[in-house]
C-alpha cells in the first residue's frame, strides 16, 4: 500500500534546488559536477542525507496509519496449516488391533531440502488387520450387480495411468453387471444327450396345485426365460419350448451332446431355465417344489430312431447297417454286444430296440462226394446230394452288466428264440432299463452295455451242416418314459451371484422360489472383509473425485453390518460418524465395530460384510441432478492429520506490572494454544463450583494424598480483543504470527493472579505454510516407531497451507475491519470478512440475491471463492466453505443466515483455448516466435497470476478477443496477428462442455483459466 507523499523531491530535484541556492549562500564558490572538488563532494553527500529525511518523513503517514490499525487489533494473520489424510498399513501377520493415538507423529521431507515437514494426527484410531477382498454396487431397481475393480480397495498407492482412475459408487451403469437368476437341473444319465430329443419337465407345487399350469406358462414364455443346455461350447438354447399344463416340453433338434459341466463343485449334465434381464419381477410369485423329468428320442424329419453307439461280435465291431450279430458261423457262448449312451443310461425309461431280422444259410466248406462209388457208368440216383443238417441258434440270454455282473435282461421265450425262426421281418424288442444298468468296459471301449450271447445250438455238432446265421439290418433304438418321470438329480438356483442347493419334495418346507432379486430396497455398496473390524474407532478414509455440490439436502447414506440374529445373519444399522456428507467428499468414516459381527455368504462369498446403503435413492434416480460419487481408492486405518507440531509445555509466573502481562512464546506462528492458570487460593467454592457446572473440561483439580486441594488450574479463552471484556473474564488475546500473548490489565479482562509462582501453563503447536501443501505419497516417515505398523503414506495431495499474511495484505484489510466492524451488509463486507477469517482465500466475490445455481434469488447470498492452494486436495476446499458459512453466517443479519441462504461455492472455471496465427519476418525465428507467444498466452490466462498487472482475474471478468491482438503484437519478432480464434469450456465438477463465447457473459461465477494453446508461425 503506497501511502501520500509529504514531500514528493526525488534525488535530482533535491540537488537542483540546492544548486539554485548555492550562489545565494556561497558566492565564491560554484557547483561543478563535471568538475568535482571537496565541496562538490560534500555538497551530495548532504543531498543524500537530507533525501534520507525525506524519504522517512514521507513515511510518517504510514507510520501513523499502521499505529492506528495496531490500536484496533490488527495483526498479521498467522499461516494456516495444510492437511490431509494418512494411511497406517499394519505389519505382515499383525493379528491385533494397534492403537494410533492422537498426536502420532509423520513426516516428509521439504520439497527445498530444508529438513522435514511434520504432521499430527488429530484424534485417536485403531488400527486394525482387516483388508478388503471384495466389493460390489447394488442397484435393485436394475436389478444389477457389479463388481469394482481390485486396485479401488487394495489400499495401496495405483501409479497414475496404470488403471482406471475412478469409479462411480451407486452406479451400475459402466461396468460389467455379473447378476443373474437361474434354474439348474441336473442328472448325470437322464439328460445324456447327443440325438434330437424331447425333454418332458414335470412341475409341482403341492400346496397350490392350481397354479401349476400357470407356473409353467409363465416359465414357457420367451419374454421372461430362456431354456438352454450345456455344451462343450457353452449353453445352447433348446429350439422349442411349449407347455402342456403342469408339464415342459424342451425340444432338442440339433445333434449337439449335452456335456458335462461343473456348477457350484457339482459336475453334472445341465438344463439351465435363465431369468432374462429386468423380469424377475415376473417371476416372483413362481414357487415350486418338485420337479420331475423324462426325455424321449424324437426325430421329426425320419421318424426312426438313434443308431448303437458301438456293435461287437465278441472282440469284432460290426456296422451298424448290416451285420451277422453272432458271426457267419457261430458257436455256444458267441456274443453280441450293443452300447447306446444316451438310450441305455435312462434308467426306468422304455427302450425299444428295433432292426430288420432274417437268416443267411452258409455252407460250412466240406467234400460231399467222399463216400459214392465211383463207375464209368452210374445211375442219377447214384449221385444225389444229402440233404445236410441245419445250424440255428436255438435261444440266446439277453444280459446287461449291474455293476458287479451280466444278469438276466429279458426272460420272455420269445425274446430268447428270436434268432431261430427263419422268417424275414422287423423285429421290436421292447423292455425297460434296469434302474442298476452300470456303465462298463468291453473290448477296451466304456459304455453303456447290453449283450445277447448265445445259449443252445440246434445241430451244434452235426457234419456237413449249413448254419442258419442271424443276419440284422438297420438297427436303431427308441426311448420314452410313458409311466412318469423321475426326479431330477440336482436342483439349484443361482441369484445374487449365490448357489442354493433345493432339496425336492412335497412340503412347505422344501417349497422355493427359483428367481429372486436382493432383500435390500435400496441402491447399495458393499465392502467384503477377510477379518470383523472390532472395537475402534476404526477409520476408513474413501477417496473421491470432487464433484458438484448437492445442496441443501444430500443423499441420504446410511450404513450396515451383517450380524448374527440367532442361527441366521441379518443386516443391522452401523453406528458412524461419516465425514464424507453421504461419499459428498473425501472424507473418513468411523464406525466401532460390534462384537456380533457374523462371517456370511453374501454374492456368493463367504466373508464379514459392511454396506453403505443409499435409502432416498437419490444417486440413482435423480439422474443429471445429484452427481454420483466417483471413487479414487478406500483406506482402512487411515487418520486425519495437520501440519503442526505439538510442543513441551511453557511455563511462566505472573508478577507486578502497571501495564498488562504478556509473555513471547518460545516457537512462533502458532496454530493451537492452550492457557492454563493456577488460581488456587483465589476461587471461593461457590466459584469453583460453577466454573465446573458449565463446563468440566475447563477445570482441573489436584490433590494431595490425603485429599487436600493443591492446585486448582483453569483454561481461559482467547479473544480478539478486550473491547467487550469484563473485569471478571478469563481472556487472553495471542498475536498467532509472533506468538505474543496478552492478559487483560484488570478492568477489561481479568489479569492472571500474582502467586510468586509459576502458576501460567501454555500448551502450543506450531507450524502451517505452504511447505505443507504436498504430493500424495510424500508422507511416508513415521517419527515414533509404533509396534505392528510397518509403513505410512498419504493416499491424497495435502492442502489449505498458507504462510503468514504480508505487511501489505495486512495494511489492505485493516481499514475494512474498521469499516465492517464485523458485521456483513454490503457485499464488500462478505468479501473482506471472508478474506479475515481465512489466510486461504485468494480471490473473493460476493454475488447478491445469486443463489448457488447462479440463479437469482431474493434474498440470498453467494460467496464464489478461490483457494490459493487451488488445484492441490480437494479436501482443503470443502473445510474452507464450511470454515467460511460458519464464520459469515455468525456475522451476517438474520434474513441471510437462515438455512441454505448464504452458500460459499467454487467458480465455475472459463477454459479459454487460443489458436492464433502470426506473421514473422524471418525463418530462423519461427521457433523462438512460437515458444515466446505461447509463454505469454499461458501466463496471461492464467487465473491467479495472470492478466496485464500479474494480479490475475477477478471473478465473473473475461478477456475480449482484441487484448490477445494486442497481447501477440507485444512479442517484438511478430510483425503482425493474421488471426486469433477462441474456444471457451465451462469446466464444473470434472465436466468440460464446449460454450459460445458469448454465453461467458451469463456465468457471474466465473474465473478465467488456460486451456490448450496453439500458435502457427507464417513466414511473409
Amino acid at each position: 500500500m503506497l501511502s501520500p507523499k509529504i514531500d514528493s523531491k526525488d534525488l535530482q530535484d533535491l540537488i537542483e534546488q540546492m544548486r539554485k541556492m548555492a550562489p545565494h549562500y556561497t558566492p565564491e564558490w560554484r557547483f561543478s559536477p563535471s568538475d568535482p572538488d571537496p565541496g562538490t563532494a560534500l555538497f551530495m553527500l548532504f543531498a543524500k542525507i537530507f533525501m534520507g529525511n525525506i524519504e522517512r518523513f514521507n513515511k510518517v503517514p504510514l507510520k501513523n496509519f499502521i499505529a492506528f490499525l495496531n490500536m484496533l487489533n490488527v495483526s498479521l494473520l498467522p499461516p494456516a496449516p495444510a492437511s490431509t489424510f494418512v494411511t497406517f498399513r499394519l505389519s505382515t501377520g499383525a493379528s491385533e488391533p494397534v492403537l494410533i493415538p492422537a498426536g502420532t507423529q509423520v513426516s516428509a521431507s521439504a520439497d527445498d531440502g530444508g529438513g522435514t515437514v511434520v504432521f499430527e494426527t488429530e484424534g485417536n484410531i485403531l488400527a486394525v488387520p482387516v483388508s478388503v477382498e471384495t466389493a460390489y454396487n447394488v442397484s435393485v431397481e436394475k436389478d444389477e450387480i457389479v463388481p469394482i475393480k481390485q486396485h479401488f480397495f487394495s489400499g495401496e498407492l495405483v501409479k497414475p495411468g496404470t488403471h482406471q482412475s475412478s469409479v462411480t459408487l451407486f452406479n451400475t451403469g459402466e461396468e460389467e453387471d455379473l447378476q443373474e437368476h437361474s434354474l439348474y437341473l441336473g442328472h448325470a444319465t437322464l439328460f445324456m444327450l447327443r440325438e434330437p430329443t424331447l425333454v418332458e419337465l414335470e412341475m409341482s407345487n403341492s400346496w397350490k396345485q392350481f397354479k401349476e399350469a400357470q407356473i409353467c406358462e409363465k416359465l414357457t414364455d420367451s419374454r421372461f426365460v430362456e431354456w438352454s443346455y450345456s455344451t462343450e461350447d457353452g449353453w445352447e438354447l433348446f429350439d422349442e419350448v411349449r407347455a402342456e399344463g403342469n408339464r415342459l416340453v424342451l425340444k432338442k433338434d440339433p445333434k449337439l451332446e449335452v456335456t458335462e459341466k461343473e456348477i457350484d463343485g457339482i459336475v453334472s449334465r445341465w438344463i439351465r431355465c435363465l431369468a432374462k434381464k429386468t423380469q424377475t419381477a415376473e417371476l416372483d410369485d413362481v414357487e415350486i417344489d418338485g420337479i420331475n423329468a423324462g426325455a424321449e428320442y424324437f426325430d421329426s424329419e425320419t421318424g426312426g430312431g438313434l443308431p448303437p453307439d458301438m456293435l461287437f461280435c465278441n472282440d469284432v465291431q460290426l456296422t451298424a447297417e448290416a451285420f451277422y450279430p453272432v458271426g457267419k458261423y457261430f458257436n455256444s457262448y458267441d456274443t453280441f454286444y450293443l452300447s447306446s449312451r444316451e438310450a441305455l443310461s435312462k434308467k426306468g425309461s422304455t427302450i425299444t430296440l428295433s432292426f430288420k431280422l432274417q437268416h443267411v444259410e452258409n455252407m460250412m466248406q466240406s467234400d460231399l462226394y467222399d463216400n459214392i462209388n465211383w463207375k464209368m457208368i452210374m445211375k442219377k440216383s447214384d449221385l444225389e446230394e444229402p440233404e445236410p443238417p441245419r445250424v440255428s441258434v436255438l435261444n440266446v440270454s439277453w444280459e446287461y452288466w449291474n455293476g458287479t455282473g451280466w444278469v438276466n435282461l429279458l426272460e420272455d421265450k420269445d425274446y430268447k428264440e428270436i434268432f431261430y425262426y427263419p422268417a424275414v421281418e422287423k423285429k421290436d424288442i421292447t423292455f425297460m432299463c434296469p434302474v442298476d444298468l452300470e456303465e462298463t468296459y468291453v473290448n477296451d471301449i466304456p459304455g453303456y452295455w447290453i449283450r445277447v450271447r448265445v445259449v443252445n445250438i440246434e445241430n451244434n455238432y452235426a457234419v456237413n451242416s449249413v448254419y442258419r446265421s442271424p443276419w440284422i439290418e438297420n438297427i436303431e433304438l427308441k426311448y420314452r418314459y410313458p409311466y412318469g418321470k423321475i426326479p431330477v438329480e440336482h436342483c439349484l438356483t443361482y441369484n445374487n451371484l449365490e448357489y442354493k442347493y433345493r432339496t425336492l419334495g412335497n412340503g412347505e418346507q422344501n417349497l422355493f422360489r427359483p428367481f429372486y432379486s436382493l432383500e435390500c430396497q435400496h441402491p447399495a455398496f458393499y465392502l467384503g472383509l477377510d477379518a470383523p473390524p472390532l472395537r475402534g474407532p476404526i477409520s476408513v478414509f474413501f477417496s473421491l473425485e470432487r464433484k458438484k455440490e448437492t445442496g441443501e439436502n444430500p443423499p441420504l447414506v446410511e450404513w450396515e453390518y451383517l450380524r448374527k440374529d440367532g442361527i441366521h445373519c441379518t443386516w443391522s444399522p452401523l453406528k458412524t460418524q461419516d465425514r464424507t456428507k453421504g461419499f459428498s467428499r473425501s472424507g473418513n468414516v468411523m464406525f466401532v465395530g460390534s462384537q456380533d459381527f457374523a462371517r456370511g455368504k453374501v454374492f456368493g462369498r463367504d466373508l464379514y460384510w459392511i454396506r453403505a446403503v443409499n435409502g432416498d435413492g437419490k444417486y440413482e434416480n435423480e439422474g443429471e441432478l445429484i452427481q454420483a460419487p466417483n471413487l479414487q481408492g478406500i483406506y482402512f486405518n487411515t487418520a486425519k492429520v495437520v501440519q503442526q507440531e505439538s510442543l513441551e509445555d511453557e511455563i511462566f509466573e505472573a508478577v507486578y506490572s502497571e501495564d498488562p502481562i504478556k509473555f513471547s512464546l518460545a516457537t512462533a506462528p502458532v496454530t493451537y494454544e492452550e492457557v492454563w492458570v493456577n488460581e488456587v487460593g483465589f476461587l471461593a467454592a461457590d466459584q469453583l463450583q460453577q466454573l465446573s457446572a458449565n463446563d468440566l473440561t475447563q477445570v482441573k483439580e489436584v490433590k494431595d494424598a490425603e485429599g487436600k486441594l493443591e492446585e486448582i488450574w483453569v483454561k481461559w479463552r482467547a479473544v480478539d480483543g478486550f473491547f467487550e471484556s469484563q473485569e471478571d473474564d478469563r481472556h487472553y488475546v495471542i498475536d498467532r504470527s509472533s506468538g505474543i500473548l496478552y492478559f487483560g490489565d484488570g478492568k477489561c479482562g481479568k489479569s492472571p493472579p500474582v502467586t510468586g509462582t509459576e502458576n501460567i501453563i501454555v500448551r502450543s503447536k506450531t507450524g502451517g505454510g505452504t511447505k505443507g501443501n504436498l504430493d500424495v505419497g510424500q508422507i511416508i516417515n513415521l517419527e515414533n516407531s509404533i509396534a505392528y505398523v510397518d509403513s505410512v503414506f498419504n493416499p491424497e495431495s495435502s492442502g489449505g497451507g498458507c504462510d503468514v499474511e504480508t505487511f501489505e495484505e495486512a495494511v489492505r484489510r485493516g481499514p475494512q475491519a474498521l469499516k465492517h466492524m464485523g458485521r456483513a451488509v454490503t457485499a464488500e463486507d462478505f468479501e473482506w470478512l471472508a478474506r479475515q477469517c481465512s489466510q486461504n482465500v485468494a480471490k473473493v466475490k460476493c454475488l447478491p440475491n445469486i443463489n448457488s445455481g447462479g440463479e437469482r434469488e431474493t434474498g440470498c447470498v453467494t460467496i464464489v471463492v478461490v483457494p490459493k492452494s487451488n488445484g492441490s486436495s480437494g479436501v482443503d476446499f470443502l473445510q474452507l466453505k464450511q470454515e467460511l458459512e460458519t464464520y459469515l453466517v455468525s456475522r451476517a443479519a438474520s434474513m441471510v443466515a437462515l438455512p441454505g441462504k448464504l452458500q460459499v461455492v467454487e467458480p465455475v472455471y472459463m477454459e479459454i483455448s487460443i489458436y492464433a496465427v502470426v506473421v514473422v519476418d524471418n525463418m530462423d525465428i519461427v521457433i523462438a516466435t512460437e515458444r515466446e507467444a505461447l509463454e505469454k498466452l499461458e501466463g496471461f490466462l492464467d487465473p491467479l497470476t495472470g492478466n496485464h498487472d500479474g494480479n490475475g482475474w477477478e471473478i465473473g471478468r473475461y478477456p475480449h478477443i482484441s487484448m490477445f491482438y494486442a497481447l501477440l503484437n507485444a512479442v517484438n519478432t511478430v510483425n503482425y496477428v493474421e488471426k486469433v480464434f477462441i474456444t471457451v469450456y465451462e469446466r464444473q465438477a470434472n465436466k468440460r462442455v464446449e460454450i459460445n463465447i458469448q454465453e461467458m457473459a451469463g456465468f457471474p461465477h466465473g474465473l478465467v483459466a488456460r486451456g490448450e494453446n496453439e500458435v502457427e508461425v507464417k513466414v511473409s
